[in-house]
């Protein structure tokens, strides 16, 4: 592996141990992107965002209220910059690549929600992803607790409760309604989780098994302790045909999960697969 490869996986790991609330999305996201791309200059494009920032902080200083707020943020974003969302090839995940996605000034709203959350928080502001099933909105509050939902998608468009209705129903059926957990704020690591989580199943529908593993075992290395991504990254080995890599993975699986059954069952394969390599 190329020392620039294993520098980029040294710093994922250095950000798997920190606690939630230390991680920062968009810097993770940016070294995951970077995998892709071990000789690209990481420092520029990390020196990028806290431009990106700078000018979040500049345009929104002294603005008051939470869409004022957001309105001075995508202006930078889309105006300043020329981000925008990207609704093109759904079996090309580059749109889902933070490094792509700055060098073409278009992305998944996934990608434009982190850009936009972690210029804002840069920039000394309260904002969240929340976590929505069907869409990546953000939410950003004022000093005052009013707060306002954006599509990132949508160049920051606010977005009221019967138009979140509108995004779930069209994902997930006319019978889902909203509810209280749709509001919430997800955790910084579920949201890389959960991005990456996109990619990968992009990558299968279009048949690619083997950059789907290295996309989850990349995603492992900043979420540790995430146990579905042992047992995913487990199948796929066995699906490629390396049942000891399989065996490693299924074991950090059974280390880590709090489901009985799952653990029974992972268990009872483990001992199959051990007896074929035995």
């Amino acid at each position: 592996m190329p020392k620039a490869a294993r520098d980029l996986q040294m710093k994922l790991s250095a950000l798997g141990r920190l606690a939630d609330p230390d991680l920062r999305p968009a810097e993770a996201l940016l070294l995951l992107a970077a995998l892709d791309c071990p000789e690209c200059e990481f420092d520029g494009y990390r020196g990028f965002l806290d431009g990106l920032a700078e000018d979040v902080r500049t345009a929104t200083r002294g603005v008051d209220g939470a869409l004022p707020l957001a309105e001075a943020i995508f202006q930078v974003l889309g105006h300043a910059y020329g981000f925008r969302g990207d609704h093109g090839d759904d079996d090309d995940i580059s749109n889902s690549n933070l490094i792509w996605v700055i060098e073409h000034r278009q992305g998944v709203g996934g990608i434009l929600a982190v850009l936009a959350m972690d210029a804002a928080r840069l920039a000394g502001l309260n904002a969240h992803v929340l976590a929505f099933p069907a869409h990546m909105l953000l939410r950003l509050e004022d000093e005052g607790g009013r707060r306002v939902i954006l599509d990132p998608l949508l160049d920051g468009q606010p977005v009221e409760p019967p138009g979140m209705r509108a995004l779930l129903k069209a994902a997930a059926g006319n019978a889902a309604e909203l509810e209280p957990s749709h509001y919430t704020a997800m955790g910084n690591r579920d949201l890389v989780v959960r991005l990456q989580n996109d990619a990968k199943l992009r990558l299968l529908r279009c048949g690619q098994m083997e950059r789907a593993l290295r996309l989850v075992e990349a995603t492992l290395l900043v979420a540790p302790e995430t146990c579905m991504l042992w047992r995913e990254a487990g199948l796929m080995h066995l699906r490629l045909n390396n049942p000891s890599g399989a065996v490693a993975a299924l074991e950090q699986f059974v280390a880590r999960t709090t489901n009985a059954m799952a653990r029974a069952r992972t268990q009872s394969m483990l001992a199959e697969l051990k007896s074929r390599l035995s």
